[in-house]
């Protein structure tokens, strides 16, 4: 046991990094759905869904797999060219500020939102009454932003020091 025993310090700062690595592997689930509907790496999307073949990423989702409450509203919004290009900037931008750490307000809320919308499309979900992993993203994203994930193993430091930055506090 001697070898798991810390000082408060050192769970706080242990803690930031671990929160850290989850905002990277968050960060990199967005990067590779971005990718993945981009060329159709066969994981979610067959490469004749791709949009390098013209295909639509939200076009068999949200035609296909909603369910629930608001399925007939989604249902309505696939293959909306403006919401596949929304889609596509909102997993690309928010990918890439969580991986490299910075925007860290815009990018929890981004990612807060697109989990949000994700939980939406399954209401109530299939395996519980109330919650599914969409929220546990949420909350774990929210304890990132709170609890110094952006902290380390980022360039949110150098970013905050940029002049736009500064002049615009919600690019924090």
């Amino acid at each position: 046991m001697d070898g798991l025993s810390f000082g408060k310090r050192d769970r706080r700062v242990t803690g930031e990094y671990v929160l850290a690595v989850l905002r990277i592997v968050f960060g990199f689930m967005l990067i590779w759905a971005f990718f993945d509907k981009l060329l159709g790496l066969g994981m979610l999307t067959t490469p004749e869904a791709a949009i390098v073949n013209g295909g639509s990423p939200t076009e068999y989702y949200l035609s296909e797999l909603v369910s629930g409450v608001f399925a007939d509203f989604f249902h309505g919004l696939a293959g909306n060219p403006v919401l596949d290009f929304l889609l596509m900037a909102g997993l690309l931008v928010v990918g890439v500020a969580l991986m490299a750490g910075f925007a860290s307000r815009l990018a929890t809320v981004g990612m807060c939102v697109m989990m949000f919308l994700m939980y939406l499309l399954a209401v109530p979900p299939s395996d519980n009454p109330l919650v599914d992993y969409h929220i546990a993203y949420i909350l774990a994203m929210l304890a990132i932003y709170l609890l110094g994930g952006f902290d380390r193993l980022s360039v949110n430091g150098r970013w905050s020091d940029l002049g736009i930055v500064r002049r615009f506090p919600i690019l924090q």
